[in-house]
């Protein structure tokens, strides 16, 4: 488990309550050590947050960076399983999946194989979808096929790349291919909404940054279209201030309000329909 997955918070060996984080792209663990002063005020007594490692960083960082939204959703399917069978777990635990930017179409891959695999008995009880446009909608802004400098620049830009990499050429070849993976990777996951699986049993949130230039708010709520019906009709939508980043430079913010609306509000999950929970099925690449 600490190979995919990195403890951000713990106030218990035995969790009631988990997060999964999936960060944005490039996100490694430097990104979010934010997270890592969250006071135990903020949070329900025996939480536990992890955030997910994909392959090309940290500790994973002779693994091939995957430049596929479906490659990562299997590569970390797997972990989470294994994470689940793993921990022995109240049979009131709340176990939450919360993904950012790319890190949301990972998550939405990650939880449909789990609803595959487990069916209506599933046991992420809260999907958060957070900064990231649905996955019917083009990206405004396309990074993977420029050159190098124009690349560094736009993640400049957006904050997601810092100035370092200019300063200093000779850590390109750390950093550019697992940066380029990643960017590929999530501006290639797109799927016509006539082709939409829908999301069947897992309650879900979905949060935007009220100054984000990167997701808007109708962009961010298009993801009902991809949810059952009860499941839309109970979908909340968050907004929090900030740009693109609120996730990382406002934890506490963003926490809170993903509390508050679980709180507020009861989940519900849609009727189950008929699966076969022997054999998770693995989505293809998305592609229009």
């Amino acid at each position: 488990m600490e190979q995919v997955f990195k403890t951000l918070h713990k106030s218990s060996n035995r969790p009631d309550h988990i997060w999964v984080i999936f960060p944005f792209a490039g996100g490694s663990l430097s990104a979010f050590k934010s997270w890592t002063s969250l006071g135990d005020d903020l949070l329900p007594n025996n939480t536990l947050i992890l955030l997910a490692t994909y392959p090309g960083r940290d500790n994973r960082m002779r693994e091939r960076p995957h430049q596929h939204i479906s490659d990562l959703a299997n590569n970390l399917f797997d972990a989470l399983i294994n994470l689940i069978s793993h921990s022995d777990l109240p049979a009131n635990a709340t176990l939450r999946l919360c993904g950012h930017s790319m890190g949301a179409q990972v998550a939405f891959e990650v939880c449909k194989q789990l609803e595959e695999h487990y069916g209506s008995a599933t046991p992420i009880t809260q999907l958060v979808l957070s900064g990231c446009h649905a996955p019917h909608l083009e990206s405004r802004r396309t990074l993977s096929h420029l050159h190098n400098g124009d690349f560094i620049d736009q993640l400049i830009e957006i904050g997601s790349g810092s100035a370092v990499l200019k300063q200093h050429p000779e850590l390109l070849p750390v950093f550019l291919p697992m940066l380029r993976a990643d960017f590929l990777a999530t501006e290639s996951y797109y799927s016509a909404l006539e082709n939409a699986p829908e999301l069947r049993y897992t309650p879900c949130t979905l949060v935007f940054g009220e100054s984000d230039p990167e997701a808007w708010s109708s962009e961010v709520q298009e993801w009902r279209e991809w949810l059952d019906p009860a499941l839309r009709t109970h979908a909340r939508v968050v907004g929090i201030p900030g740009d693109h980043f609120y996730i990382t430079t406002s934890p506490a913010t963003f926490i809170r309000h993903v509390i508050e609306q679980t709180e507020s509000t009861t989940l519900v999950r849609s009727t189950p329909k008929q699966t076969n929970s022997a054999n998770p099925v693995r989505s293809g690449e998305q592609h229009g």
